[in-house]
């Protein structure tokens, strides 16, 4: 009896120190409070989501990760990747790579990770080289690197995402200083020609920019320091949601002027950006996931990253829980007869309408006269409005 149980001790342990995806088939099943066998992928996932990542977990996929010691890249602008993928979503997948704030690790975005995955995006979670003394700058190049590594990941041999990745579309993102970090690498992707680099969600985000040019300069223990923020130094054209909180500044006083807030407010006017300051919150507002900042980082990539229209109004809507909410992003109402939804009423919706009677095919947009059937009545009232 003793023997057995020394068996099970030691088998318990052995399964503490590791995760499911590091099990092979039978060794899964001994864990079925714990772990549960995928036919699909062939893999051993967590029971309620496959990943590491936490409660956030709430979108409608399983999901898996890939670590180094399964052959993911390790990349020498950050340490400890981690990439989380979808495995039973809809490829090519969009990307999303991750930074922690100060003192944190790529770990430290595991539950985000689990949420982008659990909703059909590959996100990597990445820590910096050094998590105190690496820069907002060091973090952004960290970044950038780890899009190399999901580029690099599509074309591995025995890869479970092997061929499965849109290598077009990245977004860049993070915590505190991960989450200034993420404009840093939008400016390197920027400066280096990355147009795959896509959007930005900045979590809470502190930036820290020096210019003696620009900055007024600042004499600490003897050292000359020109840091600021304004319009020339974070001037990258990509949409960006951040999120800050409405008394950050009291927790982070030296970072005044360096915040979501004043990031926003730099920010270029003609990008699309937007700003959900948290009522009553401090700096750990986005740190974690809760329903409407989900919400609106749910919207904002399926409009901007997955170029669903339909999302545009959600982005405009003001959440329950902001002291401030502000956008510059304006929702274009598309016309009824406008069925390919490019804006324009013209002959090629014409012909789309005369198509659509043919094959006894309905679409609310073809429906002028609102009778629910289309047919040629439609389409006279169509070209009339085309020629008037």
């Amino acid at each position: 009896m003793r023997k057995i149980f020394l068996i099970q001790l030691i088998l318990l342990l052995s399964f503490l120190f590791s995760e499911c995806s590091d099990l092979n088939e039978s060794e899964c099943l001994q864990y079925p409070q714990y772990c549960e066998w995928n036919d699909t992928a062939n893999l051993c996932t967590e029971i309620g989501g496959g990943g590491s990542g936490g409660g956030s977990a709430d979108g409608p996929y399983d999901f898996a990760t890939i670590t180094e010691s399964d052959g993911l890249r390790n990349g020498p602008l950050y340490r400890d990747g981690v990439l989380y993928y979808p495995l039973d979503g809809n490829p090519p997948y969009k990307n999303i790579v991750l930074s922690p704030g100060f003192g944190g690790n790529s770990s430290s975005m595991s539950s985000w990770g689990a949420f982008f995955a659990s909703h059909g995006f590959i996100a990597m979670t990445v820590g910096p080289n050094d998590e105190i003394m690496d820069s907002h700058y060091q973090r952004g190049e960290g970044l950038i690197d780890g899009t190399e590594t999901i580029i690099q990941e599509n074309s591995r041999l025995g890869s479970p995402v092997y061929g499965l990745i849109d290598e077009n579309n990245f977004t860049v993102s993070g915590y505190s200083m991960g989450g200034g970090a993420s404009h840093d690498a939008a400016l390197i992707a920027q400066e280096n020609g990355l147009d795959y680099v896509k959007a930005v969600v900045s979590l809470n985000p502190t930036v820290l920019f020096e210019d003696c040019d620009l900055c007024p300069a600042d004499t600490y223990e003897g050292e000359v320091y020109c840091i600021c923020l304004v319009p020339e130094l974070i001037a990258h054209s990509l949409p960006s949601l951040i999120f800050a909180g409405e008394i950050e500044i009291n927790e982070l006083e030296a970072y005044a002027g360096l915040l979501g807030q004043d990031i926003y407010a730099n920010l270029p006017d003609e990008i699309p950006k937007i700003l959900f300051e948290g009522a009553n919150s401090g700096h750990g507002f986005a740190e974690l996931s809760n329903a409407e900042v989900s919400d609106k980082i749910l919207s904002f990539m399926n409009y901007f990253i997955l170029n669903d229209d339909d999302y545009c109004e959600s982005l405009q809507e003001i959440p329950s829980s902001a002291s401030q909410y502000l956008y510059n992003i304006e929702c274009q109402q598309i016309a009824n007869g406008d069925i390919n939804g490019d804006f324009t009423v013209n002959i090629q919706d014409v012909i789309l309408m005369i198509n659509l009677v043919l094959s006894s095919t309905y679409d609310s947009q073809a429906d002028i006269n609102v009778d629910g059937t289309i047919d040629v009545l439609d389409v006279v009232q169509l070209v009339n409005s085309i020629l008037n």
